[in-house]
């Protein structure tokens, strides 16, 4: 599996919409995520593990945990990773459980449900 791109918004520290796009790296070996402590490294490999295994990459944090405390109410979470497999390119969407604003007029908030979508490479999605 090769990551191609990685989408993240409200997701870590992340407060705003982020895209990598691991595509510039080339395609040849190995990739170095280096930074200083508190940069976010751990942060891309959470991405990637939770858009497709629905978990961070440690014990320690859950998925619902990643949803960013500089989100307001009305950012959405989601990560969105886009991939290869022996040249076939796939793309999954996944967001954690969180709070968001009703979107009727009545106020107040309500749980936004844990999905996840993948798209396959004829363009057709499965939830």
């Amino acid at each position: 599996m090769r990551p191609l791109k990685i989408t993240l918004c409200a997701f870590g520290p992340y407060k705003n919409e982020l895209t990598l796009d691991m595509e510039r790296l080339g395609a040849d070996g190995l990739y170095l995520i280096t930074g200083e402590t508190g940069a976010g490294k751990t942060t891309i490999f959470d991405a990637i593990c939770f858009a497709l295994y629905g978990k961070t990459s440690s014990d320690e944090r859950t998925g619902v945990m990643m949803r960013s405390k500089y989100a307001s109410a009305e950012d959405r979470t989601f990560v969105r990773l886009t991939f290869s497999i022996r040249g076939v390119i796939y793309t999954v969407e996944r967001n954690p459980e969180y709070e968001r604003p009703r979107k009727n007029t009545k106020g107040g908030m309500t749980k936004e449900a844990a999905n996840a979508i993948l798209t396959l490479p004829d363009g057709t999605s499965i939830e």
